[in-house]
């Protein structure tokens, strides 16, 4: 046999080997898993935020080796119900005792609060509050009126929610209609902004929506003028137009009236205009 078949016959003797030991070794790893003892444990399959009440759809069941489960891992899913994160879990991890807020612990508003909302609380009574018809979870509008001249109402916010009503953050279909003190919305900060505004330059009132409302108010708004078209005059127009009628009444006066009696200048007293269809007649009345 030459040196070159010698050497082929080693490197396939020792193919042989290593396969023989790979093989050798699958087998045994096999054998293993089949001893090895596997538990279930409870694994969050999405990132839970801390301050977040776990729900069923953030976790998953899976087997582990009896020697990988974590001395504090939560191993029955429906000791989760109800329960809040104290930190966060990410995605993969085992639930662990310790990630969670003491059980019974009711979460405070800020658990109640979307993350790209603020919660403002306003002063309300009797009729601001709709007669304590508003619960928490209902959505509703404020108005604001405002002194202008003339005095002015408009619709500031639209459809927002009610987080609270005082210190109750929970509604009972079955209370009945309860007075409070305050109303607290989960707004936006823009919206946040022109609530507090317009508290602090007018009046507010809240409008309670059905559940199926649909539809807007005017961004126009509504003013004294609107109401009251004789009252208010816009730029002076209306105060123009009536002196003016005023001054073709006096010259339209017949010549055969007698003059208006003389004021003495020691005379006190408050002139008042009277007219009589064409005529005008002034009165002085003493004080």
């Amino acid at each position: 046999m030459n040196l070159k078949n010698k050497v082929l016959l080693f490197i396939a003797v020792s193919l042989g080997f290593i396969s023989a030991f790979l093989v050798y070794n699958y087998l045994t790893g096999l054998t293993a898993v089949e001893n090895t003892e596997l538990v279930d444990v409870v694994v969050a399959i999405t990132r839970i935020p801390a301050n977040t009440e776990i729900r069923a759809s953030m976790l998953a069941w899976k087997q582990i080796p009896k020697e990988g489960l974590h001395p504090d891992a939560v191993q029955n899913l429906q000791d989760l119900q109800g329960r809040i994160t104290a930190n966060d879990i990410f995605a993969g991890e085992q639930v662990l005792w310790s990630r969670l807020l003491p059980k019974g612990t009711i979460p405070g508003l800020a658990y109640n609060i979307p993350e790209d909302k603020r919660a403002v609380t306003v002063a309300v009574n009797e009729v601001i509050g709709v007669a304590g018809f508003i619960k928490p979870g209902d959505k509703v509008d404020v108005i604001a009126t405002f002194a202008f001249d003339p005095p002015q109402s408009t619709t500031i916010l639209q459809n927002v929610t009610v987080l609270a009503i005082a210190q109750e953050m929970h509604s009972d279909a079955e209370k009945d209609a309860m007075l409070s003190t305050s109303v607290t919305f989960a707004l936006s900060p823009s919206q946040a902004e022109r609530l507090v505004l317009a508290e602090s330059l007018g009046e507010i009132r809240l409008a309670l929506r059905p559940p199926q409302a649909v539809g807007i108010a005017s961004a126009k708004g509504t003013n004294a003028y609107d109401i009251a078209p004789l009252a208010y005059s816009r730029h002076g127009d209306e105060l123009a137009d009536r002196q003016e009628v005023a001054t073709r009444s006096e010259s339209a006066q017949p010549a055969s009236i007698s003059p208006l009696p003389t004021v003495l200048p020691d005379e006190t007293g408050i002139e008042i205009e009277i007219y009589r269809g064409t005529e005008r007649e002034v009165q002085l009345v003493h004080e």
